[in-house]
């Protein structure tokens, strides 16, 4: 759900459901029922890429999630809760061992030019996203596949990965060993498939623009207008094409939070989430508007650079962590909507029935209690680098993307480590895009993002930081760390699994391998005759079961 997918700017975590925002084609009155077919939304940013092996945020996941068809879907029960639903695999079965996964393909599927889509389409995507040439984002999702080290790490060729097209219809994968969530992970953009003469054609250029992808999902990308709007439309060539009722999805890039609102508040957008009293004091009066509250499986986080001549220094790193007051950036910039976090793993990840957040405590805290002064401890980190001791000489940069509301958030923590720590706080503001640029590159000290988990499941959040993953370029690696994922992910007893994740999030707190700042919960605001919108974070069913209900 890392929905899914996908590192995202400060704070939108909180929006991401609100891509299932619709509306009737620009009428503001709710239209006839011959209008029903159009489909008006938004992202809050402008795709990184629509590359489903490469990319790895949450705008480019809208996308791709309805251009593609994975070989199962998760989609959303009346309850809320979720279910495994056949889509380009009619079945399945896992072997007795849980290391063998074989799908067969139904019939009659193809590409949206009219192209068959096949097993070997599969195992290229999967194999394609593995590869270290693609840099996937997402790629240590698929750890537990047999030999993805080796492979990941361009010591085996891609032929040794155990993902193999049997023929046409069939698809195996075979595990290096069992994992209890994987199958949670095979309706993700890590596991779609993906054309290889398509990709080879477009080069580095595929997954830029509309013209530079061929899909197989219910709907084709037809018009990409950076920064601006993208537009989807029903795909003809779509084995269940019958079951899907909208003919467009219109796609509008709105950056600024008061630009959404107001446009939900017009009606030229049926959905958005918000926590902040003055827009949820009016939405809650909005006529003909229902409303749910939902967690988030989200945290907001400093990434912090370990590769940086400062923050390769532990007490450095754990001086920062403890010093940014969590509670006061919460009520006096988000009015206490959201929830401090003194932990990775947020509250709406759980293990089957175990909350395991209850269970694992808050780690960052209880380092913070042993710790003591942090301006103390920053002084002896820069003592050990030789650098001059004195705080006040100190200045760091932080990045952010330049999304208007985050304004107010970078100068509370200019201010926070100002005063808890005397340094000085170079704010620099940027588009989504050359952020995540920067942090690819390693190219920063500290950079506010936030991370969505794609599954419900610790390994989820955990799996971010193990050596094989490059999702997020901290530059931080641990054996011990790497074990204890690989431990977890082979135990079949839960609350052991509990363990060993506990274990490991403290290690990600004692040595501060990022700095966790906010989890929490959003409303979510839609018009009364949208139905099927999805509500479930996990959820991967995009738009192919949505339609208005008009009178």
């Amino acid at each position: 759900m890392r929905n899914k997918k996908r590192f995202v700017a400060l704070m939108l975590a909180g929006i991401m459901v609100a891509g299932t925002a619709c509306g009737n084609g620009g009428s503001k009155d709710g239209g006839a029922k011959g209008e029903n077919t159009v489909y008006n939304t938004f992202v809050a940013a402008d795709p990184d890429s629509i590359d489903a092996q490469k990319g790895s945020d949450s705008y480019g996941n809208t996308v791709v999630n309805n251009v593609y068809e994975p070989l199962i879907r998760l989609v959303q029960n009346e309850d809320l809760t979720l279910k495994p639903e056949a889509a380009a695999a009619k079945e399945w079965k896992v072997s007795e061992d849980a290391m063998t996964y074989t799908f067969t393909l139904r019939d009659g599927l193809k590409w949206d030019d009219g192209q068959p889509l096949t097993a070997k389409d599969f195992e290229y995507g999967i194999k394609r996203t593995v590869d270290p040439k693609t840099g996937s984002g997402s790629s240590f999702l698929l750890a537990d596949i047999l030999n993805f080290q080796e492979v990941n790490s361009g010591k085996a060729p891609l032929d040794k990965l155990g993902v193999k097209a049997i023929d046409d219809k069939t698809l195996e994968i075979k595990l290096g060993a069992p994992a209890q969530y994987f199958i949670n992970i095979v309706p993700f953009r890590v596991c779609f498939p993906q054309r290889k003469d398509i990709v080879e054609k477009h080069g580095e250029q595929f997954g830029s623009e509309a013209n530079t992808i061929v899909g197989c999902g219910p709907f084709k990308l037809t018009e990409w207008s950076h920064n601006s709007k993208l537009v989807l439309e029903k795909n003809k060539d779509y084995w269940n094409k019958d079951k899907v009722k909208l003919e467009k999805v219109n796609l509008r890039v709105l950056t600024d939070e008061n630009t959404r609102m107001n446009a939900f508040q017009s009606g030229e957008i049926m959905s958005v989430g918000t926590n902040k009293p003055e827009w949820t004091s009016k939405f809650d009066k909005r006529e003909g508007t229902k409303t749910q509250k939902v967690d988030l499986p989200a945290v907001d986080y400093f990434a912090v650079n370990h590769q940086d001549k400062l923050f390769k220094n532990k007490k450095v790193r754990q001086a920062f962590n403890i010093a940014l007051d969590r509670e006061g950036f919460n009520n006096t910039v988000l009015k206490g909507k959201s929830a401090p976090a003194y932990f990775w793993v947020p509250k709406a990840i759980s293990i089957n029935e175990l909350k395991y957040r209850e269970m694992a405590g808050n780690p960052v805290k209880e380092m913070a209690d042993k710790l003591g002064d942090p301006k103390a401890l920053l002084s002896e980190g820069l003592k050990e680098l030789g650098m001059d001791p004195d705080p006040s000489k100190l200045e760091v940069s932080l990045i952010m993307t330049n999304s208007p509301e985050l304004k107010k958030s970078g100068e509370y923590f200019q201010q926070n480590f100002q005063n808890k720590l005397g340094v000085k706080v170079k704010l620099e503001m940027m588009e989504w895009a050359i952020l995540s640029g920067k942090i690819n590159k390693g190219n920063y000290q500290m950079g506010y993002l936030a991370w969505t988990a794609d599954y419900n499941h610790p390994s989820a959040m955990m799996s971010l930081f193990t050596s094989s993953a490059n999702a997020v370029r901290t530059g931080w690696k641990s054996d011990e760390y790497d074990k204890l994922i690989r431990d977890a992910a082979k135990e079949k007893d839960e609350n052991k699994q509990v363990e060993l994740y506990k274990k490991a999030e403290q290690i990600l707190a004692d040595e501060t391998v990022i700095i966790p700042i906010i989890s929490g919960t959003t409303n979510i605001y839609y018009q009364d005759y949208v139905k099927h919108i999805n509500l479930n974070q996990f959820s991967t069913a995009g738009y192919k079961d949505t339609y208005l209900e008009k009178k």
